[in-house]
């Protein structure tokens, strides 16, 4: 009789969005002072993180102010203030970091997840429609 093994708990509390959008970003120190200003891609989104491929390494705990650039959308980015909790060495040049948001305005969070919602709704439709 075989044994079932058991899988780690998904810790993860949103579905996430795997999509490439323009990202500008500052590192601030504790004192709030920018150390580094650079521009990255995101490689997934949710309703309360971000994944972003970053050219230089980052300290898990920084502070990032972000602008997110979202396609289709004319007008101001969405901004918002992310703690880095997660990174990885991609290459000599690319880092892959994972970072909660931590604050987003209210008008910016409704246009960020109204984003994030109609993206999936249309991935979900297009799976749904190649099934039959």
């Amino acid at each position: 009789m075989s044994q079932l093994s058991e899988t780690p708990l998904e810790r993860r509390k949103h579905a996430r969005l795997d999509i490439a959008l323009s990202v500008s970003y500052v590192v601030k120190d504790e004192d709030g002072e920018v150390t580094e200003m650079a521009e990255a891609m995101s490689s997934d989104i949710s309703a309360t993180g971000i994944r972003l491929m970053t050219p230089t390494p980052l300290e898990n705990g920084s502070t990032l102010d972000i602008e997110i650039t979202i396609e289709g959308q004319m007008g101001e980015p969405v901004y918002a203030t992310c703690e880095v909790m997660w990174q990885n060495q991609i290459s000599d040049h690319s880092y892959e970091i994972g970072a909660v948001i931590r604050y987003i305005e209210e008008d910016d969070k409704r246009r960020f997840l109204d984003f994030v919602f109609t993206q999936m709704s249309q991935l979900v439709g297009m799976t749904s429609n190649q099934v039959h």
